[in-house]
């Protein structure tokens, strides 16, 4: 009896050990594809924003990460991009970053 117990704490042990890597091994990879995803969207010209930002998709085993660009014009020279990174991975929760574009304001030449 006491043998079967110890025998069923190490299994649930085991169990907790494996859901918590592959949640960490979950969130090494949303975060190394949201960094990635967030550099290319400082790194693109203001005026292609709309047109070169599409969704993309990463494979990485049975994971699948999905980034996500929301452009939200605020005027005529600010827009937020909103970088949204959702992983196929049960209970995970999508997590967002939010990058302010300005247009480039070059000065005024003093007359």
């Amino acid at each position: 009896m006491i043998f079967s117990v110890v025998v069923l704490g190490l299994a649930g042990l085991a169990f907790q050990i494996a859901r918590r890597s592959t949640t960490a091994t979950n969130q090494t990879l949303n975060l190394a594809a949201q960094l990635a995803a967030a550099d290319r969207a400082t790194t693109v010209p203001y005026d292609s924003l709309t047109a070169l930002l599409a969704p993309d998709t990463i494979l990485s085993g049975p994971m699948r990460v999905v980034v996500r660009y929301v452009i939200d014009s605020l005027s005529a020279v600010r827009k937020d991009v909103r970088v949204i990174t959702t992983t196929t991975v049960a209970g995970s929760r999508p997590d967002t970053i939010v990058i302010q574009r300005g247009r480039i304001r070059y000065p005024i030449p003093l007359k």
